[in-house]
């Protein structure tokens, strides 16, 4: 039996990179080589907490995960649904089990694997930030933006940075605002095209959102509403999701979380019905839209390699975990086998 190295969680901040047993295709997966993973926010919670335990979803012992990852084809089964696809295929792949040196990409919901084909301008590394692309681009397109609208973003992680990148890229016209606690982020925040930051450990987010677009009186409310046309929510906080509640304007305003909340959210939902307020939750996504997200990076619309401030061995792979905890000073972490 063939043996790979590959990252295993034992529990709760304990990860080890052992030998396991190499996967094989079976009859229709595609395995593999893996050339570059990123460490994603859900697998931190995992790392942190065993999962998200309240929502019925912890991990059990020997866990191998991680799903942001490109690599090189290495084999292909017999009845594998893919096209246009070969040995030795640079691509970018959907599925769980990439902190390793190989990872098989098999049917989840659709009855083909999903890998694509990388072009050559896109590197491996840029190809493993695909995935939390393709989470900001399905968030910015279910806000249904309109020209002109001024937008916030709570939260400059990879999902926040994300969306700033695909508004300035599909809506040039809309004036972004982004709200987050390290300075690092939000100068990454201006580069990419956010006209104003507010660092949140310095400023007070509502008031500062109410003195830039102005406020209204809401009826059956104790306080008046933002006027901003479109919040979206990537902090995952009790408290950032009741500032967004309170910023986004009455009627035509939109609430985008994003965020999954460690801690229960205690929403003043009274905020949502008095203000006609549209709340959107979004998780997921579809071919198309990860075909979309390849595509702008492919064509250099969005700068995707900016975002990765540390990279590391698998051997090394405990450590780009505990920096990716350091949201100060990282932004993404990404483990190369």
């Amino acid at each position: 039996m063939e043996t790979m190295k590959a990252a295993i969680l034992h529990g709760e901040r304990d990860l080890r990179v052992q030998d396991v047993p190499k996967p094989e295709t079976g009859r229709d997966g595609v395995l593999v080589k893996v050339k570059a993973v990123g460490v994603c926010g859900t697998d931190l919670h995992t790392y942190k907490l065993g999962m998200f335990k309240e929502m019925t979803l912890p991990q059990k012992d020997g866990v191998l995960f991680g799903h942001e990852f490109a690599g090189e084809v290495a084999a292909i089964g017999p009845h594998a649904q893919v096209q246009d696809i070969q040995v030795g295929d640079r691509v970018v792949g959907m599925a769980f089990g990439a902190y390793a040196e190989y990872c098989n990409v098999t049917p989840i919901i659709t009855p083909a694997p999903l890998v694509l084909k990388l072009p050559d301008s896109v590197s491996f590394e840029a190809a493993a930030t695909v995935e939390p692309l393709v989470v900001s681009l399905t968030a910015v397109q279910r806000a249904n933006l309109q020209g002109g609208e001024r937008i916030l973003i709570i939260g400059a992680g990879m999902i926040g940075l994300g969306c700033v990148q695909v508004i300035r890229a599909l809506h040039p016209d809309c004036a972004i605002v982004v709200a987050d606690v390290a300075e690092k982020r939000l100068h990454m925040a201006r580069e990419f095209g956010a006209s104003r930051t507010i660092d949140a450990m310095q400023e007070d987010v509502v008031r500062c959102m109410k003195e830039l677009a102005g406020e209204t009186p809401v009826m059956y409310n104790a306080t008046t509403s933002g006027n901003i046309d479109v919040v979206i929510e990537c902090a995952g906080l009790p408290l950032t999701l009741n500032q967004a509640l309170e910023i986004a304007k009455p009627i035509t305003g939109r609430l985008v979380a994003v965020a999954l909340y460690e801690e229960q959210p205690q929403v003043d939902f009274n905020q949502v019905v008095s203000k006609n307020l549209t709340v959107i939750g979004t998780l997921g996504y579809s071919d198309v839209e990860v075909k979309q997200a390849l595509q702008l990076i492919a064509d250099r619309r969005v700068d995707r390699e900016a975002l990765i401030t540390h990279r590391y061995d698998l051997a090394d792979a405990a450590q780009a975990f505990e920096a990716q905890m350091n949201t100060r000073e990282t932004l993404k972490a990404v483990i190369v086998p």
